[in-house]
């Protein structure tokens, strides 16, 4: 019975420290003191509200989950590979697929570099050591049924200078009739497939020989520089691919949120509420 009593006392007092807390200075019903909590809290929700809304737009300070768009990450890496992937977020990968691509161009310009300086190198060469007016010389003194077995030809201009172009430079390493020419064979020794030549005598200028040798660098050095562009192409190509599948994925792993503040009207008073909203 004393427990009892005991319990019931330290109840009261309790109480009473509970009405002191909240302000309440009589008895009050249960759905009253809610109401006068709900109105405080709409009190200092509205102030709130006031202070954020002057300095802009409340969602400014909300979280939200911002989903990726696969096209242009797609777009990105294609232009610069790895864009893409920094934009997903994956600075891991951004930075190898952009590393790969600044070496495979760095090997391209070292190696397109190396084709040019060779090409110059064998016109250097072929323009001092064949002499083209031999070859004329030697080309007019044939008979047209020879001549005519023949296809290919180095033109003249006006002046009876060979013209230098491509063709010419590929044309007089390339092919046996303009063996003659040479400086270091002559025509005592007449090519394959020409009257008194003999086609199975595999007899060569040794200044062709070394220009064809400088032809195939410069070549094999312009091959590699292309392949290297291709290389740098499929990259450009994965690195888009997987920034747009990145993207995809980076979505459908995330959830997006959104914080609304709206307001409801209980017993005749407006009281904002916090809203959250959840988007799978």
């Amino acid at each position: 019975m004393r427990a009892l009593k005991t319990l019931i006392l330290m109840a009261a007092v309790f109480s009473a420290a509970l009405c002191q807390a909240g302000g309440l200075t009589k008895a009050v019903s249960v759905n009253d003191f809610f109401m006068s909590k709900s109105l405080s809290m709409q009190s200092y929700l509205s102030k709130a509200l006031d202070v954020k809304t002057e300095g802009g737009d409340l969602r400014d300070d909300i979280y939200e989950f911002h989903s990726k768009s696969p096209s242009k990450a797609f777009f990105m890496s294609l232009i610069i590979p790895g864009a893409g992937q920094y934009y997903n977020g994956s600075k891991i990968k951004a930075g190898s697929f952009l590393g790969v691509d600044a070496l495979l161009w760095a090997g391209y310009l070292i190696y397109h570099g190396k084709g040019v300086t060779r090409e110059k190198d064998y016109k250097t060469f072929a323009d001092q050591h064949y002499l083209s007016s031999v070859f004329f010389n030697w080309w007019d003194g044939l008979d047209t049924s020879v001549t005519n077995v023949f296809s290919h030809r180095i033109y003249q201009d006006s002046s009876g200078n060979p013209l230098r172009t491509r063709e010419y430079y590929e044309n007089i390493g390339k092919y046996d009739q303009f063996q003659v020419g040479w400086d270091d064979i002559g025509i005592n020794i007449p090519p394959p497939g020409t009257p008194g030549g003999n086609p199975n005598s595999g007899t060569i200028s040794e200044h062709r020989g070394a220009y064809l040798n400088m032809r195939k660098q410069s070549n094999d050095y312009f091959a590699n520089a292309k392949t290297l562009a291709m290389v740098s192409i499929g990259n450009h190509l994965v690195s888009a691919f997987e920034a747009a599948i990145g993207a995809r994925r980076f979505n459908r792993s995330g959830k997006q949120y959104s914080l609304n503040i709206e307001s409801r009207n209980i017993n005749g008073r407006i009281v904002p509420f916090a809203m959250v909203n959840t988007i799978f």
